[in-house]
Formats: structure tokens, C-alpha cells, sequence
């Protein structure tokens, strides 16, 4: 189903609104678990002393180290194979610049918030994240690689759970989200609710190897004809099912749950799809051997109805409502924050 095809995704909440620090945490799992590194001309992603501070924010300085890992994450999400052209990279740099402006001053924001057992959260963060890696030179090696410390990478963890107490405090709590707003957008969008037809079936298969010979082909179709005789007669198709088809599915007594058209090869989906529910095909022969087919149900094509997405949809104009009032309370912050570049401090 193509539901919310036009929605924000958790994932675009969670950038927006982690920056650098979500991004740091994100990033540090085992080698054999992350994503694949930038060639290795585009690791170091600036030049100079990594302690250099490259901006202050309210008289806090962010280090070229700070920098350089934004970047890094930014340019690990690109998964570009080919190194990427000057314009291309300098956006990118500019947006992890951003991206660590802003995670600064959400944190700015958040760092009075009140967490009464916020160290034993942030050990409980930090053991998870330790917990991932199989030896302690690992754990090592992949802290060095990222340039953070095991303290740094507990402050940072510290950072964000405030940063998540002042998101429900001050924004979450106090999003409403209405019946009319819900509906209204159901309305909107009713293309995106569209249930295409599907049905329900059961099936016994008498398998046949791509590598059959013929004569192996015609013995697993006599035994499939037969089956549908027993099954004419009255036999139960389901133990039928679980005695005889070399289906995964013979133990639920050929079940296969409900599927919509192009989900099945086409012979099969073309038999079945012509059955009413309650009535069986003649054997149906595939590149996987012969089946019959048995309709356990249909639903016809249509609108899912408003009440089964209602929750889902709120959900999803929740968290684009945060992201929205968020970012507005940092934009706000920053108009009346001191933000400095080297350059301007000469």
C-alpha cells in the first residue's frame, strides 16, 4: 500500500532536529555495521588544527573537529562512490556548518532542563552504544577513527537527552492536532489511501527443480492431478496442504496471507485472481511446479477508510508539526544569538 508517500519521514524529523550531536551518536556503531565510508581523499574534510574553533556561537567556540565530523556523516549519507566535484562539496560543507550551528543552539535552548536521573540515562546510552562492539580495541579503534573520546561521546550523549526533554517540555506537549486537521488532510490526500484489489489464498505445490527432466516434471504433475482429485472428493484442503506441499507455507496448511496483483508470478496471479472465495483452480503450472490454488477471500479495490488511518496520520502531522515549531524556536533564538566567525574576530 502507498500510503504517505507525501509525508515527512521519522528520519527527516530526526536530522532536523539532532544536528551534530544525534549525528555523533548515530554514527558510532561497529565497522562492520556502518555505512560505507567516503573514498579517502574526502575524509579530511578541512584543513588546519582540529582544536581550531571555526565558529562561536553565544560565546561558545565549535572546533574544526566538530566541523569535520559533520561533514563526515553528511558525506557518508551521499554513499557516492565518485569523489564529488568543488560545488558539490562545498555545499555539503556548508550544510554541515549548518547543521552544527544549529545543533548548538537547540542545545543552547535545552540545557536547563530539569532530568532528574540524567546521568544514569546517559550511562545507560553509552553502555548500549559499547555494547555493539565485539573487544575493546574495537570500540577504540572506532572512537579514534571518528575523533571523539569516550567522555566527549557521553556528553554528547548527555546533550541530547536534555535536548529530548526540552522537545516533549516545551514543544510536543503542547502540539494539538484536531479531528477537522486530520480529516481534512485524509481529504486532501485520497490518493494516497487508495487500496489496490487483493485477495486472500491457500495453495499446495508439488515442487519441481528448474533442473527437472522431463520425465521428473510430468511424474510431479501427476501427483499435483491427483491431489485435486482428493480435494474434489471433499478432502480437507488444509491437511492436505500440510502433508503434502513443499510450500514454506504447508504447516500453516498452505496459507500464503493476502496479496495484491504483481506481488505473484503471473500464472499463478492470473488463476487465482479468477477463483471466487471458497473455490479451487485446476493445477496451475509455474517456473516453482504445480499448484492448487484455493481463494480463501477477496477485497475489492478502494479508499482505506478514514478511521483505520486516522491514527497513523496523526502521527505523522505530529511529527511534522514538531519538526516546524522547533526549528522556528531555534530560528528564533539565533536572531538574537552572537554568532562569530574567525574572520570576523581578526
Amino acid at each position: 500500500m502507498h500510503l504517505f508517500y507525501k509525508l515527512a519521514t521519522a528520519a527527516s524529523v530526526t536530522l532536523a532536529l539532532a544536528g551534530a550531536r544525534g549525528v555523533m551518536a548515530a554514527e558510532t556503531v561497529p565497522q562492520e555495521a556502518a555505512p560505507a565510508a567516503p573514498p579517502a581523499a574526502e575524509t579530511s574534510a578541512t584543513s588546519g588544527d582540529p582544536a581550531d574553533v571555526v565558529v562561536t556561537i553565544n560565546g561558545v567556540g565549535m572546533t574544526r573537529a566538530e566541523l569535520d565530523r559533520n561533514i563526515g556523516a553528511l558525506l557518508a549519507q551521499s554513499r557516492s562512490a565518485a569523489p564529488l566535484d568543488p560545488a558539490t562539496r562545498k555545499r555539503i560543507e556548508e550544510a554541515a556548518q549548518e547543521n552544527m550551528i544549529r545543533s548548538e543552539l537547540l542545545y543552547q535552548l535545552a540545557k536547563n532542563e530539569t532530568v532528574a536521573d540524567l546521568d544514569e540515562q546517559t550511562d545507560a546510552q553509552l553502555a548500549a552504544i559499547r555494547s555493539r562492539f565485539a573487544s575493546e580495541e574495537e570500540w577504540e579503534t572506532t572512537l579514534a577513527q571518528k575523533g571523539v573520546t569516550p567522555d566527549a561521546l557521553r556528553e554528547i550523549l548527555k546533550q541530547g537527552i536534555l535536548i529530548d526533554a526540552f522537545i516533549a517540555n516545551e514543544v510536543a506537549s503542547k502540539i494539538e492536532i484536531t479531528d477537522a486537521q486530520l480529516k481534512a488532510f485524509y481529504d486532501e490526500n485520497a490518493d494516497a489511501f487508495k487500496k489496490p484489489e487483493s485477495m486472500r489464498a491457500s495453495h499446495i505445490l508439488i515442487g519441481v527443480d528448474s533442473n527437472a527432466t522431463p520425465e521428473e516434471k510430468e511424474k510431479a504433475k501427476q501427483k499435483a492431478e491427483g491431489l485435486l482429485k482428493l480435494v474434489k472428493s471433499g478432502e480437507d484442503f488444509a491437511e492436505l496442504a500440510k502433508k503434502e506441499s513443499t510450500c514454506p507455507s504447508a504447516p500453516q496448511g498452505g496459507d500464503l496471507g493476502e496479496f495484491g496483483r504483481g506481488q505473484m508470478v503471473a500464472p499463478f496471479e492470473e488463476a487465482a485472481f479468477s477463483l471466487e472465495p471458497g473455490n479451487f483452480s485446476e493445477v496451475v503450472e509455474t517456473q516453482f511446479g504445480y499448484h492448487i490454488i484455493k481463494s480463501t477471500g477477496k477485497n475489492a479495490a478502494g479508499a482505506v477508510p478514514f478511521e483505520d488511518m486516522k491514527a497513523q496520520i496523526e502521527k505523522q502531522l505530529r511529527a511534522q508539526e514538531l519538526q516546524k515549531q522547533v526549528l522556528a524556536k531555534v530560528d528564533a533564538f539565533r536572531q538574537t544569538s552572537v554568532i562569530t566567525f574567525p574572520e570576523q574576530v581578526q
